[in-house]
């Protein structure tokens, strides 16, 4: 995806953004036939709280967020901010969750990734354009994250 059109997608989340904040998350709770929602991290330099509006996918009960970065060839800061600091909150379905970001690898990752192409064609030409792997994360409830997980 070229500089302009990696700009527009942005001023398009920024936009989003405004509408989500100003309805508290009532409005703008899909995007491109996808459900949204608000992931707050811990930023990994700053130690600040970074919020972000992102699609993602139902698996098994629990979202999963797609780090396409909108096709730029480097993954998203909150991919680093997750792998720093796996804890943090989101919010879906107008309600806030503590979770703990689980990265998906092999038959998981396949799985997400068809279900996000399925739904979204755009995802399939991301995966043309880039030369690094897609991270994949699983945001799951800290209440019922199973024993062994981070």
């Amino acid at each position: 995806m070229g500089e302009a059109n990696h700009a527009a997608v942005r001023l398009q989340w920024r936009l989003h953004k405004v509408i989500w904040n100003l309805s508290r998350g009532r409005l703008g709770r899909k995007v491109m036939g996808m459900p949204v929602l608000e992931l707050v991290t811990i930023g990994r330099v700053s130690g600040a709280e970074r919020q972000i509006l992102i699609t993602y996918v139902d698996f098994e009960g629990a979202p999963a967020i797609i780090g396409t970065n909108a096709g730029r060839d480097t993954d998203p800061a909150w991919v680093g901010n997750l792998r720093a600091n796996p804890d943090a909150r989101a919010r879906w379905n107008g309600a806030w969750h503590d979770i703990t970001a689980v990265e998906l690898t092999d038959t998981k990752h396949r799985r997400v990734w068809e279900a996000a192409v399925e739904t979204n064609r755009g995802y399939a030409g991301y995966a043309k354009t880039l030369t690094r792997p897609i991270p994949i994360m699983h945001l799951v409830s800290r209440q019922e994250r199973p024993s062994g997980s981070r």
